[in-house]
């Protein structure tokens, strides 16, 4: 847990945005600095520039999205032997940012690209890609880390000016390619992730992000300005790696996703669509928001309206964007809105804290953050051209990777109120399970599993036994183990496929198996399939004579009650007093039963 001190200067540092000043970011690091509590994350920063004046900037940025950034510099070049040392390995990161700056690693070369014959901008190139390729493949091995590697903003202007673009592979072509040949040598690691300094550098612009006499004085070029930027981004992939995206976005409908109030304008009054500026802008915002949803994060309506006049614009306004089957969950009517995103939150199973709400109204943003200051709430101020920049300018939905579960994840919330209303019509809970045609599919987990299992390991919450929050490399440590077995499980039924919805862990010992981890989607709940995946660690227990019993643990949490039972169910003893949540079991080989599920079909691991 968070201390309050630590809380109460996120809320703060939160609401400051983006309007500090270097002076701010350097006194905000010095009181994060002095503070020992809070969730912390480990980042160790390499390369070839010096990250000193980086750390006020990264800190807070990374206090702003909830974390405590916990920071080792690495000596300076020396991003190949640091990989070695006994400081590197003691501090352990769970993130490691390589930054090259190319006028430092190739000076020679870069001060002279215009002399360079054709062959020898190539030679330049894969020497570049080849140097950080080696650092990766040594860096992987040394670590379980997410490695954050940056890209390579070209210069500001070029050498042959604007007849650059047409020379034999010039400078534009060059950086071009040295970019897109580094996405495509990185994006076959699951524990690599590239910064976009590039497009850092272009949204600030170069004149504003560096500085040369500083690459002369500091051996970095980075401006203050440029240096918020960069620890903003690396905050984004902070979230990205610890899986803390947030799930749902939860929007107000008068004057948020359309212009003018419907209850006063009408369906047709309202403003949203080409031929006006005001439409447009908010065309453009419902555009931003369906996108969002492509990317598997939920959305929701909750406004003060006359619900029924609200069906009836999405009804007449068939040329908006967002339709109302976009909404996985509203709350339409007259009650306070923090009322309606708990019902939100209900209807979606999910913790309030995975919302974000955004609303136009600074009353209600300042009543939200009063009375649920779990939720991120976010004002939407000013001309709504500017909506598009507020979204994108917030970290909070940042994913390393889009899944298909990600892609399909509103479609499964469909398929979820299909099932419900066909239970409604069915008296015997068993008739209803019969009725699914529940096929559960088991194997054992691979490097192509990583992301989906890293995702089920950071978010889920209800169904899970221990709580682990795994890394991508120590879920790969796991998959490559002899003394680890990780399962995964897809399910389907007649409403649909449910996707990957649930994972186990087994540690192999010489006279025993013991759950590590146990855990299942909420979504897969209710349905009997965590029965399915004990029986089939029963039976591969029973598959060893020298194993003679089943070690597990259950830690409780806030919000992991619905697995309490889960082993006492499955004929587990308790074997060790309950000490502070934490309950031991154990299944001795000749009390293994195996309870049938005929209503699951499972093919086995």
């Amino acid at each position: 847990m968070a201390s309050v001190e630590f809380s109460d200067l996120v809320t703060k540092l939160r609401d400051g945005g983006d309007s500090f000043t270097s002076a701010d970011y350097r006194r905000h690091y010095r009181t994060l600095s002095a503070i020992e509590d809070g969730p912390a994350v480990r980042i160790a920063l390499m390369g070839n520039i010096t990250f000193d004046l980086l750390l006020p900037f990264l800190t807070v940025k990374c206090a702003q999205i909830g974390w405590q950034a916990k920071t080792r510099v690495g000596p300076f070049a020396q991003y190949f032997q640091d990989l070695g040392a006994a400081g590197f390995r003691d501090f352990a990161p769970e993130l490691i940012f390589l930054h090259l700056s190319l006028p430092l690693l190739r000076p020679e070369a870069i001060s002279r690209f215009a002399e360079l014959s054709t062959a020898e901008r190539h030679e330049l190139r894969d020497g570049i890609i080849s140097e950080v390729e080696n650092w990766v493949r040594l860096a992987l091995a040394a670590s379980d880390a997410t490695l954050l590697v940056s890209n390579f903003p070209q210069p500001g202007r070029m050498a042959a000016g604007i007849a650059d673009w047409a020379a034999e592979y010039g400078e534009t072509e060059f950086y071009l390619d040295l970019n897109l040949d580094l996405i495509r040598r990185m994006k076959p690691h699951h524990r690599v992730q590239i910064v976009d300094v590039a497009g850092a550098v272009t949204r600030i612009g170069a004149d504003r992000a560096a500085d040369a006499r500083l690459l002369h004085i500091a051996k970095t070029d980075w401006t203050d300005q440029m240096m918020a930027e960069i620890g903003g981004e690396i905050a984004r992939h902070v979230i990205a790696a610890k899986g803390g995206a947030r799930k749902c976005l939860v929007l107000d409908l008068d004057n948020t996703l359309w212009g003018g109030v419907l209850g006063e304008d009408g369906p047709a009054g309202v403003k949203v669509g080409q031929g006006d500026p005001v439409g447009e802008a908010y065309l453009a915002f419902q555009n931003r928001v369906r996108a969002l949803k492509q990317l598997g994060i939920l959305l929701a309506a909750c406004s003060k309206n006359n619900p029924a006049e609200v069906e009836e614009l999405f009804r007449v306004r068939t040329d908006m964007p967002l339709q109302w089957q976009d909404f996985s969950a509203t709350a339409i009517g007259w009650n306070a809105k923090h009322v309606g995103l708990t019902v939100i939150a209900d209807q979606l199973n999910i913790g309030l804290d995975a919302l974000v709400f955004m609303d136009d109204n600074p009353a209600e943003i300042a009543q939200m953050r009063d009375a649920l200051p779990m939720v991120e709430s976010v004002l939407l101020s000013g001309d709504p051209s500017g909506f598009v920049a507020i979204l994108d300018r917030m970290p909070s939905f940042e994913k390393s990777r889009i899944l298909q579960e990600d892609i399909q994840k509103a479609g499964h919330y469909a398929q979820e109120a299909s099932r419900a209303a066909m239970q409604a019509t069915i008296a015997d809970p068993q008739d209803y399970l019969a009725s699914l045609g529940i096929i559960v599919r088991l194997w054992v987990a691979t490097l192509a599993d990583l992301p989906r299992l890293h995702q089920m390991f950071t978010k889920t919450n209800q169904f899970n036994v221990t709580t682990p929050r795994y890394s991508l490399g120590e879920l790969e440590a796991m998959i490559a183990s002899r003394s680890k077995r990780v399962i995964v499980a897809a399910t389907q039924d007649r409403f649909g496929d449910m996707g990957t919805i649930a994972a186990y862990v087994l540690t192999i010992l010489d006279d025993a198996l013991e759950i590590d981890s146990f855990l299942m989607s909420c979504r897969a709940m209710g349905r009997g399939i965590e029965t399915a995946l004990m029986n089939d660690i029963k039976t591969f227990a029973l598959g060893r004579e020298s194993w003679k019993a089943i070690g597990a643990t259950f830690i409780a949490t806030a919000r992991n009650q619905p697995a309490a039972p889960l082993f006492s169910e499955q004929g587990f003893t308790q074997s060790a007093p309950e000490d502070d949540g934490k309950i031991v079991y154990r299944l001795n080989r000749d009390d293994i039963e195996i309870v049938e599920t005929p209503w699951i079909s499972v093919i086995g691991a």
